[in-house]
């Protein structure tokens, strides 16, 4: 299918549709909670096995899906150097927030490297996933 921009400047129109990308979020999204819900109470109760495995369900998903995304949320994720440099201590290259947070092989692992920087970035994360989320909508509104 083409899209003609402005004088006869044929546009190839291709990838995923809006509704294909609303999806492809709300399935990154689950894993994301599912993380960040794993994380907080392993900092509170302490890693567990069953947390553990929370952990690595999470990790594994997230890791699958979000070459995918990255793209589009590094466009509203505030970046921070302490998220490259945790990147460095962890597997030996710079990282952003979101891969910060699924780095560590395990929850020992995870917080045995804490830099005390989780909660903000799950915040920051949180909202780039708004941010990318609200963008989608809006296209999505743009086209009905």
């Amino acid at each position: 299918m083409k899209v003609t921009l402005g004088i006869n400047r044929p546009v190839k129109k291709s990838g995923l549709s809006v509704a294909d990308r609303q999806r492809e979020l709300i399935d990154f999204y689950e894993a994301y909670e599912d993380l960040v819900e794993t994380l907080c109470d392993a900092a509170q109760y302490g890693p567990t096995p069953a947390l553990d495995l929370g952990y690595a369900r999470a990790r594994g998903q997230m890791q699958a899906s979000y070459p995918a995304l990255k793209p589009f949320l590094l466009s509203y994720l505030e970046f921070q150097t302490d998220d490259a440099e945790a990147g460095l201590k962890l597997c030996g290259r710079p990282l952003d927030a979101f891969e910060a947070l699924v780095a560590a092989f395990d929850l020992h692992e995870f917080f045995k490297m804490d830099d005390g920087n989780m909660i903000s970035r799950i915040n920051r994360t949180r909202e780039a996933l708004n941010g990318y989320g609200e963008h989608l909508r809006l296209l999505a509104a743009r086209i009905e």
